[in-house]
C-alpha cells in the first residue's frame, strides 16, 4: 500500500512537472543541450570503459581469393585445400572458416587473444604465398588483411583473478585507499580542533601549513621524499641508513601530505559551527574536556568526517603520479591501468583494471552524495551565542600538538627540498648554486599550455555550473534529481577511468577528437562541474525566491533576471568555480596523461617525465616554478574578483 502511494506520487509529480516544464520552450531548449553535454562528455565516455571491459577482441587474417585462376581448371578448391593446409600450421591460431562468395573466397584465421597481431600476419603471408609458388599457381589478385573480431564476454574478468599482479594491484589500492582515509582523518581533525579551539597564536599558522599543499601537484611530495630518504636523499646518505621508502611507506606519506588540505578544510568547517555554549555546558555540568571531546564534539563533527572520509578515499585510490614516482614495483590500479594500455596496448584488460576502480570510487560518492545528504546535527539556532575562550586541557594538548607538529615540519621540509634541489645542479652530489634548471624550452612551453588549458576548462566548467545550479534549484525540471547526479558524477569518476572513456568514445567519428587540445580542456572541465554546481546550489538555498518574484512581476524575463538579479548575488560561488577549477586543471595528472599528444604537453606531466627519467634538478626547478605561476595566478584572480565586487558594490548592484 505504501509502495503503491509512493509510485502514485511519484509519477504524479512527475506528469505535473513535465506540463509544466513543457510550457517553456526556453527551458526545453537549455535543458535539452545541457543534458546532451553531460550525456557525451561524462556518460557515455564511463559507459565506453564497462562497454570495452565486456568485449573480448581476437585478432583475424583474412585471405582472400577468386574461386578460378587462369592456367588451371578446378584450382579454386584445390588453391582452398592448399592454403587450409597450409594455415593450420601457423602458430596461435583458434578457429579458420571459410567463406563463399560468387566470384571469391575467404579463409578468415582467428588467432588467441594475446597473440601478437603482426606476428599472425607475417606468419600467414609467408605460408600462403610459399604455398602458391609450391603449387606453381597464378593468382592475379589475392590478398592477405589483418583484422579483429570482437565478443560480448566476461573472459577478461576471468582472466583480471587470474593474474596475481592484477588482483594484487585491486587489493594494494583499496588498503592504501583505506590507511589514507584513517590517517588523513585523524591529523585533519587535529589540525582542525587546533585552529578553532587552540592558542589564538598558532590557529593562523597551522591553518595555512594545512592548505599549503594545495597549491602544489600532488606528486612533488613523492618527489621530495626520494630527495629526502631515497637510495641518495639527504637523510640516507648522511646517516647511512638503509631505507626503502619505495613502495607502501612512500604512497602513503606522499598521499596523506598531498590530500590533507582536503579533510582538514571539510572538518574545520563543521567543527567552526558549532554552538561553544554546548561545551559549556557539559563543563559546567562536571564533564572533564576528554569527556566533552569524545561525546559531544566528535560526534557532533562525524558528518564532516565522514564526508571528508569517502572523499579522500576516493581521491586515495584513484591517485596516478605518486604510486607511479614512489610506488616500486608495488602494483596499483591506477598506474597499471595506464601501463596496460600505453605498454601493451591491451585495452580490455586496462578496462576491467578501470571498472574495478570505478566501482569504490561511485559507491563512496553515492554514499556522499546522497546516504548523507540532510543527515546532519543542528548546532547552531537563531540565538546568538558567546563563549568565553578556554584553554585547550594540557593532557589533550601535549597529546594532539606532537602530531600537528611532526606533520607541519614535514610540509615544510617537503617544500624546502624541492626549493633547494631547483636551485643546485644535484642535490648532495653537486651543490653548486645554479639556474639553468629555470631554463628548459621544453617546461616553458609546457607551462604556457598549461596556463590555456586551465583557462580554457574553467571558462567552460564554470558558467555550465552555475547555469545547471539555477537550473535545478528555480525551475521545474522533469526527473530533477538524475540529472544533478549525472552533473555530479564526474567527481567521483577517477581521472584513468574517464581518461580511457575519452580516448575509447572520442576516438572516431562523428565526434572525433582525440588528438586535439580541446579534449583535453573538456574532460577536465566536465570532471570539475561539480564544483561551481554545488557553490551555485549552496548559494542560491539562501536568496529569498521572492527577490526573483518580484523582478517577474515587474516584467523581467528569465534570462534578464539572472543576469542582472541572480549572478550578482552568486558572484562568490561563481569565484569559487572559477578559482578551484583553473587550480586544480594547472596541476592535473590523472585524466589528462591519456589525452596529451607531442606538442600539447602539460607542465605537471612534463615534470613526471622527467622525474621518472632521473631529471631530479629540473624537475624541482619546474615544480618551483608551477607553485609560483599558481600562487600569482590566484593572486591576480582574487584581486579581480574583489575589484568587481566593489564595482558593483558602487554601481549599486
Amino acid at each position: 500500500m505504501i509502495k503503491t502511494q509512493f509510485y502514485r506520487r511519484f509519477y504524479q509529480n512527475l506528469s505535473n512537472d513535465t506540463r509544466h516544464f513543457l510550457r517553456s520552450p526556453g527551458l526545453v531548449v537549455t535543458t535539452s543541450v545541457a543534458f546532451v553535454l553531460l550525456l557525451f562528455f561524462i556518460v557515455l565516455p564511463v559507459w565506453s570503459v564497462l562497454n570495452k571491459s565486456l568485449t573480448v577482441s581476437f585478432p583475424t587474417v583474412t585471405v582472400s581469393f577468386p574461386k578460378t585462376t587462369p592456367n588451371r581448371t578446378n584450382s579454386g578448391e584445390m588453391l582452398t585445400e592448399a592454403i587450409l593446409d597450409a594455415i593450420k600450421t601457423v602458430e596461435g591460431i583458434e578457429e579458420i572458416r571459410v567463406i563463399a562468395e560468387i566470384r571469391h573466397r575467404f579463409i578468415v584465421a582467428r588467432f588467441n587473444k594475446n597473440w601478437d597481431e603482426y606476428r599472425a600476419i607475417y606468419d600467414t603471408r609467408r605460408t600462403v604465398k610459399k604455398t602458391i609458388k609450391e603449387l606453381n599457381l597464378f593468382v592475379e589478385d589475392i590478398e592477405i588483411k589483418l583484422g579483429k573480431e570482437r565478443y560480448r564476454s566476461f573472459a577478461t574478468f576471468a582472466e583480471f583473478f587470474s593474474k596475481a599482479r592484477h588482483y594484487r594491484a585491486l587489493c594494494n589500492s583499496i588498503i592504501v585507499g583505506l590507511i589514507t582515509t584513517v590517517l588523513i582523518c585523524i591529523i585533519a581533525f587535529i589540525f582542525a580542533y587546533l585552529t578553532v579551539r587552540g592558542p589564538h597564536l598558532m590557529r593562523k599558522p597551522l591553518k595555512a601549513l594545512a592548505i599549503l599543499p594545495r597549491i602544489a601537484p600532488p606528486f612533488i611530495f613523492s618527489l621530495s621524499l626520494i630527495l629526502i630518504l631515497g637510495r641518495n636523499g639527504i637523510i640516507t646518505k648522511t646517516f647511512n641508513l638503509a631505507i626503502n621508502i619505495y613502495g607502501w611507506p612512500g604512497v602513503i606519506i606522499a598521499q596523506v601530505i598531498a590530500f590533507l588540505p582536503l579533510g582538514y578544510l571539510m572538518i574545520e568547517n563543521v567543527l567552526r559551527s558549532l554552538d561553544p555554549s554546548l561545551d559549556d555546558t557539559a563543563r559546567d555540568m562536571g564533564a572533564t574536556e576528554q569527556r566533552v571531546l569524545f561525546k559531544i564534539t566528535l560526534p557532533l563533527v562525524s558528518n564532516g568526517i565522514f564526508k571528508a572520509a569517502l572523499l579522500v578515499f576516493i581521491l586515495s585510490i584513484a591517485d596516478f603520479a605518486n604510486p607511479m614516482l614512489i610506488g616500486g614495483d608495488v602494483p596499483f590500479l591506477a598506474t597499471s591501468a595506464f601501463l596496460l594500455w600505453i605498454g601493451e596496448g591491451n585495452l580490455e584488460m586496462s578496462a576491467v583494471l578501470c571498472v574495478f576502480l570505478l566501482a569504490p570510487s561511485l559507491i563512496a560518492f553515492s554514499i556522499h552524495e546522497y546516504a548523507m545528504k540532510g543527515k546532519t546535527y543542528i548546532t547552531l539556532g537563531g540565538k546568538p551565542t558567546q563563549a568565553e575562550y578556554r584553554k585547550i586541557s594540557p593532557r589533550i594538548f601535549y597529546t594532539i600538538m606532537p602530531v600537528a607538529v611532526f606533520v607541519s615540519i614535514s610540509i615544510v621540509v617537503c617544500f624546502c627540498v624541492i626549493f633547494a634541489g631547483a636551485f643546485t645542479k644535484i642535490l648532495m652530489v653537486d651543490n653548486t648554486f645554479t639556474l639553468e634548471h629555470f631554463t628548459s624550452v621544453n617546461g616553458i612551453r609546457s607551462l604556457a599550455n598549461s596556463l590555456r588549458f586551465s583557462l580554457g576548462a574553467t571558462l567552460i566548467a564554470t558558467p555550465i555550473g552555475i547555469i545547471l545550479s539555477y537550473m535545478l534549484m528555480r525551475k521545474r525540471i522533469p526527473l530533477k534529481k538524475v540529472l544533478e547526479f549525472v552533473a555530479l558524477i564526474g567527481f567521483g569518476v577517477p581521472g584513468t577511468v574517464i581518461g580511457l572513456g575519452y580516448i575509447l568514445f572520442f576516438n572516431s567519428p562523428p565526434l572525433k577528437l582525440t588528438g586535439t587540445f580541446a579534449i583535453m580542456m573538456i574532460n577536465e572541465a566536465f570532471r570539475n562541474l561539480s564544483v561551481g554546481l554545488e557553490a551555485g546550489i549552496s548559494k542560491l538555498q539562501q536568496i529569498d525566491v521572492a527577490i526573483e518574484e518580484a523582478a517577474m512581476d515587474m516584467g523581467a524575463r528569465a534570462p534578464r533576471i539572472f543576469i542582472k538579479v541572480i549572478f550578482p548575488l552568486i558572484i562568490s560561488a561563481v569565484a569559487v568555480g572559477f578559482v578551484y577549477t583553473f587550480m586544480v586543471a594547472m596541476i592535473a595528472v590523472s585524466a589528462v596523461i591519456f589525452l596529451v599528444t607531442p606538442g600539447k604537453n602539460l607542465i605537471s606531466l612534463y615534470i613526471l617525465a622527467v622525474t621518472e627519467i632521473g631529471e631530479i634538478g629540473m624537475a624541482c626547478g619546474l615544480s618551483v616554478m608551477l607553485i609560483f605561476t599558481v600562487v600569482l595566478c590566484l593572486g591576480a584572480l582574487s584581486f579581480m574578483l574583489r575589484y568587481s565586487r566593489f564595482t558593483m558594490t558602487l554601481r549599486g548592484v
